[in-house]
């Protein structure tokens, strides 16, 4: 069962120097960006950490969420009909946050990501740690959000996944494309990631999709990177579950589903292509088993090892 949807990153900087109206001007052009990525046929449209202040003299500018920034992207989002997550740095009361925004395609807020994994520099500045990874409901699948430094945090990642994440954004400083492998490898989950000079997409195993590094000096030319992913694929170790591909096909033909094997890697992708079945219907059906799972099994049958509670098999 298809189920595509079509990402847009956008790397860019705001506009510099320090005119009375520079942030008219930058959510101006994040609003064309908006629309050009509707242009493109995109479902989703995300921007780098602290978007319209990124890059300027004084980039750390914390706004309310019915602030300037949002309320602009709110208005671009509905007016396109596509979703749009928008990095910002926010006031939660008295709280200073390191947030990420996910804005549907009515303009309303979905939800809001919390930074995990301040940098120091962060938390000199009083911004306070989150302490969740919601996984957000689309029209198109679970989208999970993440913040720059909260790549180089295990934990950060295995809540994402734990929440069943399909897709997750990650906005950034940086790039850390390989960094960005491995969490999809391990985690089960496409990464889209962006930052002021580049955008890049990585697979569910871990291989780059497409990237796009945007030259210094913004010359009016769209900095967008776009892709279409299959968020109804998923990774499997090939381990116990190559065999039952057999049964599959035998039962439903040659044509039931797209397969992929990685032997260098011993992993399988897999996508239903029967109607009105999902992959996950398809891996239920013959006991097969994500490869998110099956790492999470092993784990814990590790601790039950450790403790003497795992029943070994005479």
């Amino acid at each position: 069962m298809s189920r595509d949807a079509t990402i847009s990153l956008v790397a860019y900087e705001a506009v510099n120097g320090e005119l009375s109206d520079r942030l008219d001007k930058t959510l101006e052009r994040m609003s064309e960006h908006v629309a050009q990525a509707k242009i493109l046929g995109s479902d989703l449209v995300a921007f780098p950490e602290i978007c319209a202040y990124l890059g300027t003299a004084k980039c750390w500018v914390f706004e309310q969420l019915d602030g300037p920034t949002i309320t602009a992207m709110r208005k671009a989002a509905r007016r396109h009909s596509i979703y749009v997550v928008i990095p910002q740095a926010t006031t939660e009361g008295a709280k200073r946050r390191n947030s990420s925004v996910l804005i549907d395609r009515d303009g309303q807020i979905v939800g809001v990501y919390h930074k995990n994994v301040p940098t120091h520099g962060e938390l000199d500045m009083g911004i306070i740690p989150g302490t969740e990874t919601p996984v957000f409901q689309t029209d198109f699948g679970r989208v999970g959000l993440t913040i720059c430094f909260d790549l180089n945090y295990w934990e950060v990642g295995a809540s994402l996944c734990a929440e069943k994440a399909e897709l997750v954004i990650w906005s950034s400083m940086w790039t850390g494309v390989r960094m960005m492998s491995r969490w999809a490898i391990e985690f089960g989950f496409y990464m889209a990631g962006v930052h002021g000079a580049a955008a890049s997409f990585v697979d569910l195993a871990g291989r780059p999709i497409s990237s796009m590094i945007r030259n210094h000096g913004w010359s009016g030319r769209c900095p967008l990177a776009t892709a279409t992913l299959p968020l109804d694929r998923r990774l499997l170790h090939h381990d116990k579950n190559a065999g039952k591909l057999v049964d599959l096909f035998a039962k439903h033909g040659p044509t039931a589903a797209f397969t992929e094997w990685l032997n260098e890697e011993c992993l399988l992708l897999i996508q239903s292509q029967l109607p009105g079945r999902s992959t996950d219907d398809l891996i239920a059906e013959f006991g097969m088993e994500s490869m998110r799972d099956y790492l999470a099994r092993v784990r814990r049958d590790r601790g039950r090892a450790l403790t003497g509670t795992y029943p070994v098999k005479q």
